[in-house]
């Protein structure tokens, strides 16, 4: 066998798997951009999760958005990062950071509240 003939059989292998991770459910091929919604689904989370993971840099949106715009992120680069379970795990702990100083913040107000009154 040629060493060609495999590397360009090994190339159409790779190019065919490629296709198959990329087509969704429907049989249609996935987006190249999706939108937060769409991340947060192909990650399996809620989409709160995915303000605090852009907000802390941990999550990077395609060009530079303005802080209020729709963020839009490459779908491959989603993709990559759901099999990655140590980029996953620093994931989840800073959303689960983050929530916890919101709450910690929130029962401070309240108790300010309660003791004002």
């Amino acid at each position: 066998m040629h060493a060609g003939t495999a590397k360009g059989e090994g190339e159409e292998l790779n190019r065919t798997i490629f296709m198959e991770r990329q087509t969704i459910s429907t049989g249609r091929p996935r987006p190249a951009c999706v939108g937060m919604e769409e991340a947060a689904g192909i990650f399996g989370w809620p989409q709160y999760y995915m303000p605090f993971l852009v907000r802390a840099g941990h999550l990077k949106p395609l060009g530079k958005p303005a802080q209020n715009a729709r963020k839009w992120f490459a779908t491959v680069e989603i993709e990559r990062m759901s099999c990655d379970s140590a980029w996953l795990d620093k994931a989840v702990r800073i959303v689960e950071k983050q929530i916890q100083e919101m709450n910690r913040k929130q029962r401070g107000k309240e108790t300010e509240a309660v003791l004002v009154e």
